[in-house]
């Protein structure tokens, strides 16, 4: 049936071939590349939440304190220290008003001299709740045992473990600050604070030390990173005898984190939408060039084979049994090609993948630190496809397909011609 040009259908067949590779090449390639892409997106998600939880409550953080003094002659040897001083909480309430203001959180923090051993009683607001949700940071960080300070805790501390061995007191036992007794419940260890402190509630701070009402500083909090040295400035000028202060670094750095995760988000899906457009463009064209390559050459070849149809004719064969014929010859020149065309994909999908379509962005590793945060460039990287037997029955139909739309005119052409019309024609 395709003995006739055999060097024709050779070179049909390879082209055809090569149409039906691509075709089995790209839907694989666009499903890989999304993977990638949303592997991409679900990771810098998962970088841009990281940031929220665990930077976003430091990067707000305004702390609002008197400057420092300087005590004299303060300790066994001595030696001078800066004291920060305590003044009256009630006297800027109206901090709470202002706008971008998420919550205010009172500290009491107060060097002790107790016979030469010097320490912090460290007090904090544990009746509000968000102290606990959101601004754990202010907390004792690194409990040796026992536990930390709880919601609504009182009469109990948590001790630096150097005054732990100072009063010589563990967890359970009581101790004496001020000539209060407390209640142990845990021992911190080392911390970013390096703290030798006595952690407590900021009521019972107040009330060991006789200062009701007053604080060491206010730890005010934004509702966004954006807003904190807006807010810093506004408490400034509202509040000039107070030192306004927060880290404008870690600020800078989480807000170029969150403008590079958003940048990269959307470059991935960008190109995602390229690749997914790029890929369905190019099924499309190698489609129509498939067809019109069976559409040209089944054309060709009823025009060479004018007086065979008309010798079929004319012995009794009907206008369908014609059709029939040339139908299923460009069905099977496309099969054959499709079958090539499998096996040429299957062997070099990633490499047709890789040139036919853009490469899918993969973002950079993403490093979250107590200094700053950063992330890596993205990048494009090559994909890695195979082919399935799903998409090998697919290649074939779409083969098969091809052929018998390529075919369908010639084929028409040919089952109305007239005997006696074609058996006259050279």
């Amino acid at each position: 049936m395709l003995s006739w040009k055999k060097a024709r259908s050779v070179l049909v067949i390879v082209v055809l071939s090569l149409v039906l590779a691509m075709i089995v090449s790209i839907p694989p390639s666009i499903e890989e590349s999304r993977v990638i892409t949303q592997k991409t997106i679900d990771n810098l998600v998962e970088v841009s939440q990281t940031v929220n939880s665990t930077m976003s409550s430091v990067s707000c953080q305004i702390d609002c304190r008197l400057p420092k003094v300087a005590i004299d002659n303060f300790g066994s040897n001595n030696q001078i220290i800066q004291q920060l001083p305590l003044f009256n909480a009630t006297n800027y309430a109206n901090i709470t008003s202002l706008d971008h203001v998420a919550s205010v959180i009172s500290i009491f923090d107060q060097v002790i001299n107790d016979t030469g051993f010097l320490f912090s009683i460290y007090g904090l607001s544990l009746n509000d709740s968000m102290l606990f949700s959101d601004y754990s940071q202010l907390l004792p960080s690194n409990i040796l045992s026992g536990r930390n300070l709880r919601e609504a805790d009182g009469g109990v501390v948590v001790l630096h473990q150097d005054v732990a061995d100072y009063f010589r007191v563990g967890v359970g036992e009581s101790v004496r600050i001020l000539n209060q007794s407390f209640v142990v419940v845990g021992i911190d260890g080392s911390s970013a604070l390096n703290r030798t402190a006595v952690y407590m509630s900021l009521d019972d701070a107040q009330r060991v030390t006789n200062r009701t009402s007053y604080v060491s500083n206010l730890m005010v909090f934004a509702d966004s990173v954006y807003e904190v040295e807006f807010l810093a400035g506004r408490i400034s000028l509202m509040f000039s005898d107070l030192s306004v202060g927060f880290s404008s670094s870690l600020v800078y750095s989480v807000i170029s984190m969150q403008a590079q995760t958003e940048t990269q988000l959307e470059l991935a899906q960008s190109t995602m939408a390229l690749i997914v457009h790029s890929g369905r463009a190019e099924l499309v064209v190698v489609a129509v060039v498939g067809v019109l390559v069976v559409l040209f050459v089944m054309l060709y070849a009823v025009r060479e084979r004018v007086r065979e149809v008309g010798t079929l004719k004319a012995l009794g064969a009907g206008s369908f049994a014609v059709l029939g014929q040339f139908v299923l010859e460009g069905v099977l020149l496309s099969f054959i090609a499709g079958v090539i065309g499998v096996v040429i994909g299957t062997v070099g999908a990633s490499s047709f993948a890789n040139l036919l379509l853009s490469r899918p962005i993969q973002a950079g590793t993403n490093a979250v630190s107590d200094l700053g945060v950063s992330l890596g460039d993205a990048s494009s990287i090559p994909i890695s496809v195979a082919i399935t037997p799903e998409l090998i029955l697919f290649g074939l139909s779409v083969a098969a397909l091809l052929g018998a739309l390529g075919s369908l005119y010639p084929a028409w052409r040919a089952s109305i011609m007239k005997p006696a019309e074609a058996m006259r024609q050279d």
